[in-house]
């Protein structure tokens, strides 16, 4: 809102303040009552602008279904119950492209 907005209302308001003050009683409270009444409408209005815009949706989740399998059993094979040898493997050379300091 401009300053000229707020100073065309003042002068109304100073009008009326005017108005007001050569009335009896029952007509100042009258005009009271009136100025209140726009006074919140303009308060709602305000309100209604400045509050925002809120969009809710419905989102509908899919459920998950359980489903249960058996445990899956290893192959088990001779190699697998045979002894192993405790003898120790020796390394092997690292590949050409893999060799440090040795030109």
């Amino acid at each position: 809102m401009n300053t000229s907005a707020l100073e065309d209302i003042q002068k109304a308001l100073n009008a009326i303040r005017g108005d007001i003050e050569r009335e009896d009683a029952e007509t100042k409270l009258a005009a009271l009552e009136l100025i209140m009444g726009t006074s919140q409408s303009v308060v709602a209005m305000a309100r209604k602008l400045t509050t925002p815009k809120v969009k809710t949706r419905t989102v509908i989740v899919p459920k998950e279904k359980v489903i249960k399998a058996e445990p899956r059993q290893r192959n088990v094979s001779k190699k697998d119950f045979e002894p192993r040898s405790l003898e120790p493997i020796k390394p092997k050379r690292p590949l050409p492209n893999q060799r440090v300091g040795d030109e």
